[in-house]
Protein backbone atom coordinates (compact mmCIF):
# COMPACT_ATOMS: atom_id res chain seq x y z
CA UNK A 1 0.00 0.00 0.00
CA UNK A 2 1.24 3.47 -1.10
CA UNK A 3 2.44 5.92 1.74
CA UNK A 4 0.87 9.27 2.50
CA UNK A 5 3.64 10.80 0.22
CA UNK A 6 3.38 8.68 -2.71
CA UNK A 7 -0.17 9.01 -2.13
CA UNK A 8 -0.12 12.94 -2.71
CA UNK A 9 2.55 12.49 -5.76
CA UNK A 10 0.13 10.09 -7.39
CA UNK A 11 -2.58 12.77 -6.70
CA UNK A 12 -0.72 15.21 -8.51
CA UNK A 13 0.52 13.65 -11.05
CA UNK A 14 -3.09 12.23 -12.13
CA UNK A 15 -3.97 15.84 -12.01
CA UNK A 16 -1.54 16.81 -14.85
CA UNK A 17 -2.23 13.74 -17.09
CA UNK A 18 -6.21 15.03 -16.81
CA UNK A 19 -5.56 16.52 -20.60
CA UNK A 20 -2.99 14.01 -21.90
CA UNK A 21 -4.53 12.34 -25.13
CA UNK A 22 -3.31 8.59 -25.70
CA UNK A 23 -1.85 10.07 -29.17
CA UNK A 24 1.73 10.25 -27.95
CA UNK A 25 4.96 7.60 -28.14
CA UNK A 26 6.09 6.64 -24.69
CA UNK A 27 9.45 8.45 -23.93
CA UNK A 28 12.49 8.01 -21.74
CA UNK A 29 13.23 9.98 -18.29
CA UNK A 30 16.29 11.62 -19.41
CA UNK A 31 15.65 11.71 -23.47
CA UNK A 32 18.06 14.82 -24.66
CA UNK A 33 19.78 15.13 -21.46
CA UNK A 34 22.86 12.86 -21.63
CA UNK A 35 25.34 15.47 -22.63
CA UNK A 36 24.31 18.30 -20.32
CA UNK A 37 26.89 19.71 -17.71
CA UNK A 38 25.93 20.09 -14.49
CA UNK A 39 25.61 23.12 -13.46
CA UNK A 40 28.56 23.81 -11.09
CA UNK A 41 26.57 25.98 -8.13
CA UNK A 42 24.17 22.60 -7.58
CA UNK A 43 26.92 20.57 -7.20
CA UNK A 44 26.55 20.26 -3.55
CA UNK A 45 22.99 20.03 -3.40
CA UNK A 46 20.68 17.55 -2.74
CA UNK A 47 18.12 15.55 -4.93
CA UNK A 48 14.76 17.75 -4.65
CA UNK A 49 12.64 15.86 -7.23
CA UNK A 50 12.07 12.99 -9.44
CA UNK A 51 10.91 11.97 -13.39
CA UNK A 52 7.07 10.42 -13.28
CA UNK A 53 6.09 8.50 -15.88
CA UNK A 54 2.46 9.25 -16.70
CA UNK A 55 0.62 7.81 -19.93
CA UNK A 56 4.03 7.97 -21.84
CA UNK A 57 4.70 11.52 -20.56
CA UNK A 58 8.19 11.89 -18.22
CA UNK A 59 7.07 14.66 -15.70
CA UNK A 60 9.66 16.35 -13.38
CA UNK A 61 8.22 16.70 -9.61
CA UNK A 62 10.34 18.34 -7.54
CA UNK A 63 9.64 18.62 -3.77
CA UNK A 64 9.26 22.24 -2.58
CA UNK A 65 10.23 20.96 0.55
CA UNK A 66 13.48 19.34 0.08
CA UNK A 67 14.44 22.87 -1.43
CA UNK A 68 17.16 24.02 1.45
CA UNK A 69 19.80 26.11 0.80
CA UNK A 70 19.85 29.20 -1.37
CA UNK A 71 22.74 29.40 -4.11
CA UNK A 72 24.41 32.26 -5.91
CA UNK A 73 24.05 31.35 -9.66
CA UNK A 74 25.63 32.65 -12.32
CA UNK A 75 24.19 33.58 -15.75
CA UNK A 76 27.24 32.02 -17.43
CA UNK A 77 26.04 29.00 -16.25
CA UNK A 78 22.79 29.47 -17.97
CA UNK A 79 23.36 31.57 -21.23
CA UNK A 80 26.52 32.84 -22.88
CA UNK A 81 27.69 35.51 -25.59
CA UNK A 82 26.08 37.93 -23.37
CA UNK A 83 25.70 41.20 -25.23
CA UNK A 84 24.96 44.99 -24.45
CA UNK A 85 23.28 46.81 -27.63
CA UNK A 86 22.65 50.49 -27.37
CA UNK A 87 19.39 51.16 -29.80
CA UNK A 88 19.55 53.45 -32.63
CA UNK A 89 18.89 57.25 -31.02
CA UNK A 90 17.00 58.61 -34.08
CA UNK A 91 13.71 59.71 -33.46
CA UNK A 92 11.73 56.84 -35.15
CA UNK A 93 14.05 53.95 -33.03
CA UNK A 94 13.06 55.72 -29.79
CA UNK A 95 11.47 52.35 -27.71
CA UNK A 96 9.58 52.33 -24.31
CA UNK A 97 10.11 50.03 -21.40
CA UNK A 98 8.82 46.81 -22.23
CA UNK A 99 9.00 43.37 -24.13
CA UNK A 100 11.72 42.01 -26.65
CA UNK A 101 12.12 39.29 -28.45
CA UNK A 102 15.64 38.57 -30.06
CA UNK A 103 15.84 35.62 -33.31
CA UNK A 104 18.83 35.09 -35.11
CA UNK A 105 19.10 38.06 -36.59
CA UNK A 106 16.92 40.55 -35.32
CA UNK A 107 15.50 42.65 -31.93
CA UNK A 108 12.14 43.32 -31.69
CA UNK A 109 10.88 45.62 -29.05
CA UNK A 110 7.25 46.51 -27.82
CA UNK A 111 5.83 48.13 -24.83
CA UNK A 112 1.87 49.09 -23.70
CA UNK A 113 2.67 52.65 -24.71
CA UNK A 114 0.87 53.74 -27.96
CA UNK A 115 3.87 53.44 -30.08
CA UNK A 116 4.06 50.63 -32.64
CA UNK A 117 6.68 47.72 -32.26
CA UNK A 118 10.33 48.27 -33.71
CA UNK A 119 12.51 45.83 -35.54
CA UNK A 120 16.15 46.69 -35.43
CA UNK A 121 19.00 44.42 -36.24
CA UNK A 122 21.36 42.78 -33.92
CA UNK A 123 23.22 45.75 -34.01
CA UNK A 124 21.15 47.93 -32.84
CA UNK A 125 20.32 49.26 -36.26
CA UNK A 126 16.88 50.63 -36.31
CA UNK A 127 14.83 48.60 -39.52
CA UNK A 128 11.24 49.52 -39.39
CA UNK A 129 7.94 49.98 -37.70
CA UNK A 130 5.90 46.95 -37.67
CA UNK A 131 2.29 48.19 -38.08
CA UNK A 132 0.69 51.17 -36.66
CA UNK A 133 -0.99 51.65 -33.12
CA UNK A 134 -4.85 52.22 -33.43
CA UNK A 135 -7.87 49.85 -34.15
CA UNK A 136 -8.21 50.10 -37.83
CA UNK A 137 -7.56 47.16 -39.99
CA UNK A 138 -3.95 45.55 -39.37
CA UNK A 139 -3.64 47.99 -36.19
CA UNK A 140 -3.11 47.13 -32.20
CA UNK A 141 -3.70 48.35 -29.48
CA UNK A 142 -2.67 46.54 -25.99
CA UNK A 143 -0.36 43.43 -27.42
CA UNK A 144 -0.61 39.83 -24.97
CA UNK A 145 2.31 37.71 -27.43
CA UNK A 146 3.99 37.66 -30.70
CA UNK A 147 6.48 35.94 -33.03
CA UNK A 148 9.55 36.35 -35.44
CA UNK A 149 9.32 33.94 -37.46
CA UNK A 150 12.76 34.63 -39.85
CA UNK A 151 11.91 31.09 -41.91
CA UNK A 152 8.69 32.67 -43.32
CA UNK A 153 10.03 36.58 -43.01
CA UNK A 154 7.00 37.29 -40.81
CA UNK A 155 6.23 38.92 -37.57
CA UNK A 156 2.87 37.60 -36.05
CA UNK A 157 1.40 39.95 -33.18
CA UNK A 158 -1.19 38.79 -31.01
CA UNK A 159 -3.68 41.63 -28.97
CA UNK A 160 -5.11 41.45 -26.00
CA UNK A 161 -9.20 40.35 -26.10
CA UNK A 162 -8.16 39.49 -29.99
CA UNK A 163 -10.30 38.01 -32.83
CA UNK A 164 -7.59 36.96 -34.92
CA UNK A 165 -3.71 36.67 -35.00
CA UNK A 166 -1.98 40.08 -36.88
CA UNK A 167 0.70 39.18 -39.60
CA UNK A 168 3.37 41.54 -40.87
CA UNK A 169 6.69 41.24 -43.21
CA UNK A 170 9.47 42.15 -42.19
CA UNK A 171 9.64 45.96 -43.63
CA UNK A 172 6.65 46.57 -41.15
CA UNK A 173 4.10 46.10 -43.90
CA UNK A 174 0.53 44.31 -42.78
CA UNK A 175 0.25 40.72 -44.76
CA UNK A 176 -2.96 39.79 -43.13
CA UNK A 177 -5.03 38.49 -40.12
CA UNK A 178 -5.12 35.01 -39.64
CA UNK A 179 -9.03 34.44 -37.98
CA UNK A 180 -9.20 32.85 -34.96
CA UNK A 181 -12.35 30.85 -33.36
CA UNK A 182 -12.89 32.71 -30.19
CA UNK A 183 -12.45 35.97 -28.84
CA UNK A 184 -8.70 35.25 -26.98
CA UNK A 185 -8.59 37.26 -23.80
CA UNK A 186 -5.07 36.47 -22.70
CA UNK A 187 -3.39 34.28 -25.30
CA UNK A 188 0.38 32.77 -26.42
CA UNK A 189 0.31 31.21 -29.91
CA UNK A 190 3.34 29.33 -31.64
CA UNK A 191 2.82 29.28 -35.54
CA UNK A 192 4.18 26.78 -37.37
CA UNK A 193 4.82 28.85 -40.90
CA UNK A 194 5.81 25.39 -42.85
CA UNK A 195 2.85 23.80 -42.55
CA UNK A 196 0.51 26.84 -42.15
CA UNK A 197 -1.02 26.25 -38.94
CA UNK A 198 -1.35 28.17 -35.83
CA UNK A 199 -1.60 26.91 -31.98
CA UNK A 200 -2.90 28.42 -29.16
CA UNK A 201 -2.98 28.33 -25.74
CA UNK A 202 -5.66 31.20 -23.59
CA UNK A 203 -6.26 32.22 -20.32
CA UNK A 204 -8.92 29.28 -19.74
CA UNK A 205 -11.88 31.32 -18.41
CA UNK A 206 -14.85 29.11 -17.49
CA UNK A 207 -17.18 30.42 -19.96
CA UNK A 208 -14.75 29.53 -22.73
CA UNK A 209 -14.99 26.07 -24.93
CA UNK A 210 -11.48 25.74 -25.10
CA UNK A 211 -8.22 26.06 -23.20
CA UNK A 212 -5.99 25.74 -26.21
CA UNK A 213 -6.77 24.32 -29.83
CA UNK A 214 -4.40 23.99 -33.29
CA UNK A 215 -5.80 25.76 -36.52
CA UNK A 216 -5.01 26.06 -39.80
CA UNK A 217 -4.54 29.86 -41.35
CA UNK A 218 -8.44 29.73 -42.65
CA UNK A 219 -9.54 29.53 -39.08
CA UNK A 220 -10.30 26.01 -39.20
CA UNK A 221 -10.07 24.15 -36.19
CA UNK A 222 -7.69 21.28 -36.18
CA UNK A 223 -7.41 19.95 -32.38
CA UNK A 224 -8.90 21.06 -29.32
CA UNK A 225 -8.45 21.20 -25.79
CA UNK A 226 -11.78 21.54 -22.79
CA UNK A 227 -10.71 23.77 -20.32
CA UNK A 228 -11.85 21.29 -17.96
CA UNK A 229 -9.78 20.95 -14.52
CA UNK A 230 -7.44 24.18 -16.01
CA UNK A 231 -10.64 26.63 -15.94
CA UNK A 232 -10.56 29.48 -13.83
CA UNK A 233 -13.01 32.66 -12.96
CA UNK A 234 -13.11 35.16 -15.27
CA UNK A 235 -10.42 37.77 -13.52
CA UNK A 236 -7.87 39.09 -15.09
CA UNK A 237 -5.12 38.92 -12.50
CA UNK A 238 -4.30 36.25 -13.89
CA UNK A 239 -1.48 35.29 -16.71
CA UNK A 240 -0.81 32.81 -19.22
CA UNK A 241 3.22 31.72 -19.62
CA UNK A 242 5.00 30.38 -22.50
CA UNK A 243 8.84 30.85 -23.15
CA UNK A 244 9.25 28.92 -26.21
CA UNK A 245 12.82 27.68 -25.17
CA UNK A 246 14.21 25.33 -28.14
CA UNK A 247 11.52 25.20 -30.04
CA UNK A 248 8.47 24.26 -27.83
CA UNK A 249 5.36 25.74 -27.10
CA UNK A 250 5.03 25.33 -23.35
CA UNK A 251 2.50 27.06 -21.59
CA UNK A 252 1.59 27.12 -17.72
CA UNK A 253 -1.09 29.21 -16.05
CA UNK A 254 -0.02 31.78 -13.27
CA UNK A 255 -3.16 32.52 -11.01
CA UNK A 256 -3.43 34.97 -7.95
CA UNK A 257 -6.82 34.15 -6.33
CA UNK A 258 -7.47 30.87 -7.64
CA UNK A 259 -4.34 29.56 -5.58
CA UNK A 260 -4.41 25.19 -6.72
CA UNK A 261 -1.16 22.57 -7.39
CA UNK A 262 -0.76 23.42 -11.50
CA UNK A 263 1.53 21.95 -14.01
CA UNK A 264 3.95 23.63 -17.12
CA UNK A 265 3.01 21.35 -20.21
CA UNK A 266 4.48 21.30 -24.28
CA UNK A 267 1.18 21.80 -26.38
CA UNK A 268 2.55 19.83 -29.65
CA UNK A 269 0.67 18.28 -32.33
CA UNK A 270 -2.81 19.11 -30.33
CA UNK A 271 -1.98 17.44 -27.38
CA UNK A 272 -0.96 19.29 -23.58
CA UNK A 273 1.88 17.01 -22.51
CA UNK A 274 2.36 17.62 -18.79
CA UNK A 275 6.39 18.15 -18.06
CA UNK A 276 6.73 19.74 -14.88
CA UNK A 277 4.78 20.42 -11.37
CA UNK A 278 5.76 20.90 -8.03
CA UNK A 279 4.48 18.97 -4.54
CA UNK A 280 3.98 22.14 -2.14
CA UNK A 281 3.14 19.90 0.55
CA UNK A 282 1.60 22.92 2.18
CA UNK A 283 -2.23 23.31 3.27
CA UNK A 284 -2.37 26.72 1.41
CA UNK A 285 -0.64 26.65 -1.79
CA UNK A 286 1.40 29.74 -2.38
CA UNK A 287 1.39 32.41 -5.62
CA UNK A 288 3.92 30.17 -7.84
CA UNK A 289 4.70 30.02 -11.32
CA UNK A 290 7.20 27.78 -13.44
CA UNK A 291 9.48 28.31 -16.24
CA UNK A 292 11.39 25.74 -18.64
CA UNK A 293 14.66 25.83 -19.66
CA UNK A 294 16.96 23.84 -22.04
CA UNK A 295 19.04 21.63 -18.80
CA UNK A 296 16.50 22.99 -16.06
CA UNK A 297 13.34 24.05 -14.51
CA UNK A 298 12.87 27.60 -12.63
CA UNK A 299 10.34 29.21 -10.87
CA UNK A 300 9.23 31.06 -7.60
CA UNK A 301 7.22 31.58 -4.47
CA UNK A 302 5.30 34.62 -3.79
CA UNK A 303 3.74 34.93 -0.06
CA UNK A 304 0.68 37.27 -0.42
CA UNK A 305 -0.79 39.53 2.69
CA UNK A 306 -4.36 41.20 2.47
CA UNK A 307 -3.92 44.42 3.71
CA UNK A 308 -7.34 45.93 3.23
CA UNK A 309 -10.83 44.27 2.25
CA UNK A 310 -10.27 44.39 -1.57
CA UNK A 311 -6.01 45.24 -1.36
CA UNK A 312 -3.26 42.52 -1.45
CA UNK A 313 0.83 42.65 -1.37
CA UNK A 314 3.04 40.48 -1.79
CA UNK A 315 6.76 40.00 -0.35
CA UNK A 316 9.96 39.80 -2.47
CA UNK A 317 9.71 35.68 -4.64
CA UNK A 318 11.65 32.72 -3.27
CA UNK A 319 12.95 31.66 -6.77
CA UNK A 320 14.20 28.20 -7.10
CA UNK A 321 15.84 25.91 -9.43
CA UNK A 322 16.02 22.28 -10.55
CA UNK A 323 18.26 20.45 -12.68
CA UNK A 324 16.71 18.15 -15.49
CA UNK A 325 19.66 15.12 -15.32
CA UNK A 326 20.78 15.17 -11.45
CA UNK A 327 17.59 16.13 -10.00
CA UNK A 328 19.35 18.71 -7.87
CA UNK A 329 18.03 21.95 -6.70
CA UNK A 330 17.74 25.01 -4.42
CA UNK A 331 16.76 28.67 -4.20
CA UNK A 332 19.01 30.88 -6.03
CA UNK A 333 19.94 34.20 -6.39
CA UNK A 334 21.25 35.06 -10.25
CA UNK A 335 23.66 37.66 -10.43
CA UNK A 336 25.17 38.66 -13.58
CA UNK A 337 28.92 37.45 -13.50
CA UNK A 338 29.54 39.02 -17.76
CA UNK A 339 28.72 42.77 -15.39
CA UNK A 340 30.97 41.60 -12.10
CA UNK A 341 27.94 39.76 -10.33
CA UNK A 342 25.44 42.04 -10.71
CA UNK A 343 22.17 41.41 -8.81
CA UNK A 344 20.11 40.14 -11.99
CA UNK A 345 16.57 38.93 -12.60
CA UNK A 346 15.89 36.11 -15.15
CA UNK A 347 13.62 37.21 -17.78
CA UNK A 348 13.73 34.84 -20.37
CA UNK A 349 12.11 34.66 -24.19
CA UNK A 350 12.55 32.59 -26.85
CA UNK A 351 16.25 31.19 -26.76
CA UNK A 352 17.60 33.79 -25.19
CA UNK A 353 17.98 36.30 -21.57
CA UNK A 354 16.70 39.55 -22.46
CA UNK A 355 16.45 43.03 -20.35
CA UNK A 356 15.34 46.09 -21.60
CA UNK A 357 17.17 48.89 -19.57
CA UNK A 358 16.50 52.69 -20.17
CA UNK A 359 19.62 54.46 -20.01
CA UNK A 360 19.51 55.91 -16.74
CA UNK A 361 18.15 52.60 -14.78
CA UNK A 362 21.29 51.10 -16.04
CA UNK A 363 23.85 53.48 -15.72
CA UNK A 364 22.39 53.73 -12.20
CA UNK A 365 22.52 50.15 -11.95
CA UNK A 366 26.17 49.86 -12.89
CA UNK A 367 27.24 53.16 -10.66
CA UNK A 368 25.75 51.62 -7.79
CA UNK A 369 27.30 48.53 -7.95
CA UNK A 370 30.74 49.78 -8.75
CA UNK A 371 30.49 51.50 -5.28
CA UNK A 372 28.87 47.97 -3.43
CA UNK A 373 31.25 45.58 -4.62
CA UNK A 374 34.60 46.41 -3.64
CA UNK A 375 36.33 43.01 -4.46
CA UNK A 376 36.53 43.82 -8.09
CA UNK A 377 39.83 42.98 -9.77
CA UNK A 378 41.05 46.39 -10.98
CA UNK A 379 40.50 44.98 -14.97
CA UNK A 380 36.89 44.54 -14.38
CA UNK A 381 36.02 47.63 -12.38
CA UNK A 382 37.71 48.88 -15.09
CA UNK A 383 35.66 47.54 -18.31
CA UNK A 384 32.30 48.41 -16.29
CA UNK A 385 33.23 51.87 -15.56
CA UNK A 386 34.08 52.41 -18.88
CA UNK A 387 30.54 51.29 -19.95
CA UNK A 388 28.82 52.97 -17.50
CA UNK A 389 30.39 56.40 -18.75
CA UNK A 390 29.18 55.89 -22.01
CA UNK A 391 25.26 55.76 -21.18
CA UNK A 392 24.22 59.07 -21.26
CA UNK A 393 20.49 59.89 -20.23
CA UNK A 394 19.23 61.05 -23.44
CA UNK A 395 20.53 57.66 -25.31
CA UNK A 396 17.85 54.90 -26.51
CA UNK A 397 17.16 51.80 -24.41
CA UNK A 398 20.23 49.14 -24.05
CA UNK A 399 18.77 46.00 -24.71
CA UNK A 400 20.92 43.18 -22.85
CA UNK A 401 21.01 39.38 -24.03
CA UNK A 402 22.30 36.20 -23.97
CA UNK A 403 21.96 32.58 -25.45
CA UNK A 404 20.68 30.15 -23.21
CA UNK A 405 23.05 27.39 -23.54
Amino acid sequence: MKNKKQMRVFSLLMGVALLAGCNGAGKKATDGLADYPMVNSLAGQSVVGSVEVMDGDSVWVCDFSKLKDTVTLPLSAIAEEFQVVKLDNSDEALVPAGGVLVSDNYILVYGRQQTPFKLFDKFGRFLANIGSFGQGPGEYQLVYDAQIDEASERIYILPWNAKALLAYDLKGQYVQSIPLPTLVPKGKFKVDSKNSTLSVFILPFNNLLYAAWRQDFQGNLLDTIPGRHLAVRPDFSNEVFSNKVNGKFDVSLFTFFELRPDTLYHFEEGRLNPRFTVDFEMKEIPIHFYQELPHCFVGDVTVKKQVSENSYVTEAPSCYIMDKKTLKGAFYRLVNDYLGDMPAYLTVNGDYYILNMEPAKLKDALEKHLEIKTNLSSKERERLQKLADSIHENDNNYILYAKLR
